[in-house]
């Protein structure tokens, strides 16, 4: 029989060398790289001025972590390559995601209305949809923001949580934590949306509606990971969590301009 250090030995490896020497195992690697992300998105949200280039930058960043933090195993085994992908999986996952859009938008006006503790007004506020009023149709105002929607944050975002988290956790303790983690974390990155923000006299929390806000959205990020384990590919996931955006900047966009 093989020792298990011998046969641990043999597991092809997740992480390139240089970082597991630089930051250590996987999952506190992940954990450094999040805080780096999270700090960027913060700033560039909550900053004195609005700073979307370096929100860009963020998700860029994410979008290049598994070429430069990960090997090709690593890369397969987060299920970023095609392995799982077909029609009725990404279908599926934008009919989560879609699900969870309406969800979240729904609880946030019945339980909130317009006050400025509904996430959906927050969103409505980062997105400037109040300042364009008059300016773009609500059409042209959906379309201008649908490419971002489904393009930037959901690619990024899912390669970060469901993709490197998930897998480094995964990998040091069991996939069940691993979805605690990752779905506790991803609600914590949108306090950056609702929840803090900052006027003349400093910063404020809205505790009751920021804790549901994040509990929601951590469910949310669980919807996301089964997709991404019911089909052994991240793009389902992907596929999620753009329907998810597209959903929400929809009913934002048909509420607040009909």
């Amino acid at each position: 029989m093989i020792p298990p250090a011998a046969s641990a030995s043999t597991e092809p490896a997740f992480q390139k060398p240089i970082w597991s020497n630089l930051f250590g195992p996987p999952w506190l690697a992940s954990l450094f790289i999040l805080a780096v992300l999270a700090s960027v998105r913060f700033f560039a949200i909550l900053g004195p001025y609005p700073l979307q280039e370096l929100f860009f930058l963020q998700t860029v960043a994410m979008w290049a972590l598994p070429f430069l933090l990960l090997t090709a195993s690593g890369r397969h085994e987060i299920g970023l390559t095609g392995r799982g992908v077909t029609l009725t999986s990404m279908v599926l996952g934008a009919l989560a995601g879609s699900a969870c859009g309406l969800v979240l938008f729904g609880l946030g006006m019945e339980i909130y209305g317009d006050s400025p503790n509904n996430w959906c007004i927050s969103i409505r506020n980062y997105l400037r949809l109040e300042e364009m009023r008059g300016l773009v149709p609500p059409l042209g105002m959906f379309a201008l923001y649908a490419l971002p929607a489904i393009l930037l944050n959901p690619i990024g975002e899912e390669i970060l949580f469901r993709g490197v988290i998930q897998q480094a956790f995964a990998r040091r303790f069991n996939p069940a934590l691993a979805t605690v983690v990752n779905s506790v974390l991803f609600g914590l990155m949108y306090l950056s949306l609702h929840g803090l923000w900052h006027d003349a006299a400093g910063f404020h929390v809205r505790l009751a509606s920021a804790a549901l806000s994040v509990f929601l959205m951590g469910c949310i990020g669980g919807v996301f990971t089964i997709c991404r384990f019911l089909s052994g590919s991240l793009w389902s996931a992907v596929a999620a969590h753009a329907a998810f955006n597209l959903t929400i900047l929809g009913a934002s966009v048909y509420h607040y301009f009909r």
